[in-house]
Order: structure tokens, then sequence, then C-alpha cells
């Protein structure tokens, strides 16, 4: 019994570590390039970045720790490792082609205004709030 909660324990951190690195993914690729989507596309953004950085963490887990027994699927025994990874791959491939998807009209729009307002020149306004 002792076991079976040490593994609880395990998963619990795992989950916890990976929700920690996608914020931190998400927050740096954010800081780097803003978002325009909204909230969708926030959410798409963090759950890639939650998805990729799993990999490792879920790859260190079930080797030191977790030993999960093969898995029986489609008539060929797997390693359940094996089957993480892909999915957390695809998973975070998934979501960010989403979180394409839904910043690319709102990006659009983003960049058609700031070279409308870089064609017009410098205007009084600009002026008087550039603080010079």
């Amino acid at each position: 019994m002792m076991v079976e909660a040490e593994k609880a324990i395990a998963l619990a951190a795992l989950v916890l570590i990976v929700l920690r690195l996608g914020w931190l993914v998400h927050t740096r690729s954010t800081a780097r390039q803003p978002i325009h989507g909204g909230l969708l596309s926030l959410t798409f953004n963090y759950l890639s970045s939650a998805c990729f950085v799993a990999i490792l963490p879920t790859v260190l887990m079930t080797v030191l720790v977790l030993h999960p027994a093969p898995v029986l699927l489609a008539g060929i025994v797997w390693s359940p490792l094996l089957l993480a990874i892909v999915a957390l791959g695809l998973g975070s491939l998934l979501f960010a082609i989403l979180h394409a998807l839904a910043e690319r009209a709102p990006l659009q729009r983003a960049e058609a205004e700031l070279a409308a307002s870089e064609s017009r020149g410098w205007t009084e306004k600009d002026a008087r709030t550039s603080g010079l």
C-alpha cells in the first residue's frame, strides 16, 4: 500500500512541476511576442507550452519512480512511456496549431495598425507624449 501512495505523490509532483514549467515557458513566450488573440489564444499557448515541457519530467518520473507495466494495444506490447511521449508531443503540436489559428486574424490586424501608424509619421501628439 505504501508503494501506491508514493506513486500518487510522484504523480502529483509531476503535475505541479509540469504546470509550473509550462507557465514559465508561456510567460517568457508572451513577453517576447505579445499575443493579440485574447483568452483563447493565451490558453492554447499555455497548453502547448505545458505539453512540450512535460515530456522530460514525464520520462524522468517514469524511469525513476513509476515503472509502469507494459500495455497491450492493437496486438502489440507498448511501453506506457512511449505512448505518453507521443501523446504529449502530439498534444503540443495540436495546441500550437490551434493557437496559430486563433492568433492569425488578430495578429494581422495588429500588424496592419502598426504599419498604418508608422506610415503616417511623427505627429504633434507623438511629440508631446514622447517625453523628449
